[in-house]
């Protein structure tokens, strides 16, 4: 079984033997591959929604895997029980949706080993509130997959320092393994901040203040950029 780039990534990201709960599951590609390869020995494949959690139940049939991956309706973690697995993979939503999911099971979190994230948006917002809440980033990859950029993340308890505020938006793993694709990451992150500064300056109100802080972090990534070449 081929998986995307993305999933691909995510799956590399689980530690071997560990069992896992893929939240958001959707077709449950990412459990049956691990689960296939024997990389995973039990998984819980949960989605809100009924449509694609029975394309999961059909597929998870159709491998065979069906003593070893559990399929499950519920909300986030809601569907999970504390101690039951090992770690999570929550992949394909925003990082302020995968934050209210973890704060709204906080027994199940607090149980983890591991939490494997990709966010599709606010990964800066995602990165503060794990190192906040105890966690901190042991390993992350960039990777591409039909043109768009994709973060992905492993987390672990245990409480490390405060990053610089740059660090949460690039990714700490990145920037200390110099990942290829961070330059590009850079640039998008230039370009999103160049945008809302155009906005700004055509309203009506007096947005002075929030251009300068803008304009200081367009530098300080330019900067930033510059110590990759």
């Amino acid at each position: 079984m081929k998986l995307t780039n993305r999933l691909a990534a995510a799956a590399a990201l689980v530690p071997l033997g560990a069992s896992i709960a893929d939240i958001g599951t959707d077709h449950g590609y990412l459990p049956v591959y691990l689960c296939s390869e024997q990389q995973c020995p039990h998984a819980i494949a949960a989605d809100i929604v009924p449509g694609p959690l029975q394309a999961a139940i059909s597929h998870v049939r159709g491998a065979g895997l069906e003593q070893v991956i559990d399929c499950r309706l519920g909300d986030g973690l809601t569907c999970v029980s504390a101690g039951e697995v090992d770690g999570a993979v929550i992949c394909g939503m925003g990082g302020s949706l995968m934050m209210n999911i973890l704060q709204a099971s906080p027994d199940v979190w607090k149980s983890l080993h591991f939490l494997v994230l990709q966010p599709q948006i606010d990964s800066a917002a995602l990165r503060r509130f794990l190192y906040e809440s105890g966690w901190h980033i042991e390993a992350e990859t960039l990777v591409l997959e039909e043109g768009r950029l994709y973060e992905l993340l492993r987390a672990v308890p245990g409480q490390a320092a405060p990053l610089p505020d740059w660090q949460y938006e690039l990714g700490p793993v990145n920037w200390q393994h110099r990942d290829r694709l961070l330059q590009r990451r850079i640039d998008l992150l230039i370009g999103k901040k160049r945008h809302i500064v155009q906005g700004l300056s055509k309203s009506r109100h007096d947005a002075s203040g929030q251009i300068q802080i803008l304009e200081e972090e367009i530098h300080g990534l330019e900067d930033i950029k510059c110590q990759l070449q």
